[in-house]
């Protein structure tokens, strides 16, 4: 199964179209139905404007709205009825930015860009009694660009909840970044073999989708022997360790494309079958994915797919990672766990058509030992759903 072959052939000739521009955008039609979304939102909410504001390449606001994604630091001035304003921190990127952000004005943010927004504010309404805000911000920023309004709202639920529901435009889009990340495994799975660092896996998996204009989101690696496990997650951060004979590799891996991400997950073992624990392990693991995709489909609920999670405990094993997150512009709701090991309570979720999740059940021992993890990205469709990622199911055989 190590020789399994992803390749970019697997896109149709639209996605292959989308990859292939220069700086890839939404049509305006999309960008003008999204902001239509924001403003209808923001109009139930009471909302005078609304300011965006991220930083550090993190979030994915600012490009939904404008197809430009955020640098160091890129502030989104929403005032229903006026030109949208977008400040870019630093000077050498406002050629890049005017470039692709699409019917917005780019001004430099003068190094000091909460400022620069609330001064934009202000010209823009300067009556705004009630605004919203998004993003991560300390209390100093809420300060810099609440100076002389009444009220500030929190507009991050808001949009998290506008992103359930994926377009067509963006269901191509994951698409590829899906196809990216079945590549970035694919070229994991070649380039083990004992000796190998964790390290080296990470560069290795990087490699196969780089060329092609997809960046790194993950490559999450638990690397443990069968016979004396110690690992049952992968983790964060790829170590020297070096992979040997008898080893378990459990991985989560994504690629993005324009922050449009997949997610995929596998087991792999190494030039050794895998022993009765962890073929236990795993086949809980394929029961649990069974059953989730058996009941996925619109109208199902979450309580619908933490029943599917019954045969862990009956099993006798838990979970680390939860069994499923909403995904797509976010870490989106349902977050599901199951009994023995709740992500909180289970929420009053209902599922539509062309809402995205990952459906990743992460199986371990009671005594965090040993794990397995297997699934990925999902799309609700109109009779059930499908699987994005197209890497064959199953244990990798090394």
């Amino acid at each position: 199964m190590a020789d399994t072959e992803i390749s970019l052939d697997l896109l149709t000739a639209e996605e292959r179209a989308i990859l292939a521009a220069p700086y890839p955008g939404f049509a305006a039609s999309e960008i003008a139905a999204r902001r239509d979304k924001v403003t209808a939102a923001m109009a139930e909410q009471n909302l005078d404007a609304l300011i965006v504001a991220e930083f550090g390449f993190g979030g994915s606001a600012v490009h939904w709205l404008t197809n430009w994604p955020s640098t160091t630091a890129a502030v989104l001035v929403l005032v229903p009825g006026q030109p949208l304003s977008l400040v870019v921190e630093h000077y050498n990127h406002l050629p890049h930015a005017k470039q692709m952000a699409f019917d917005v004005d780019v001004v430099w943010g003068e190094r000091k860009p909460l400022s620069v927004a609330a001064d934009i504010l202000k010209k823009l309404a300067p009556n705004a009694g009630r605004i919203g805000l998004m993003g991560r911000l300390s209390a100093n920023d809420y300060a810099a660009i609440g100076s002389g309004v009444d009220e500030i709202a929190d507009f991050n639920r808001i949009y998290f909840t506008l992103r359930l529901i994926k377009s067509d435009a963006e269901i191509s889009w994951m698409r590829i970044g899906a196809l990216f990340s079945d590549m970035a495994l694919g070229a994991m799975a070649k380039a083990v073999t004992p000796g190998i660092t964790e390290r080296q896996l990470a560069a290795a998996t990087q490699a196969a989708y780089l060329p092609h204009g997809g960046a790194h989101v993950i490559e999450f690696m638990g690397v443990t022997p069968m016979d004396d496990p110690s690992c049952c997650v992968p983790l964060q951060f790829p170590s020297t360790r070096e992979v040997r004979p008898g080893d378990a590799l459990v991985t989560e891996i994504s690629s993005h494309f324009w922050t449009y991400s997949g997610q995929v997950l596998r087991t792999m073992t190494v030039e050794a079958e895998p022993n009765q624990l962890y073929q236990d392990l795993h086949g809980v693991a394929e029961a649990v994915l069974t059953g989730i995709e058996g009941v996925l489909r619109p109208g199902a609920t979450a309580a619908d797919v933490i029943a599917q999670t019954a045969v862990i405990e009956d099993a006798g094993f838990t979970i680390w990672d939860d069994v499923t997150h909403g995904y797509g512009g976010g870490y989106l709701q349902p977050v599901l766990g199951c009994a023995s090991r709740p992500a909180g309570p289970v929420p009053d979720f209902t599922f539509a058509e062309n809402m995205c999740l990952v459906v990743q059940p992460n199986i371990i021992t009671k005594d965090a030992s040993a794990g397995v993890q297997t699934g990925g990205l999902v799309r609700i469709t109109k009779g059930g759903n499908e699987r994005m990622q197209i890497y064959p199911s199953g244990i990798i055989r090394i």
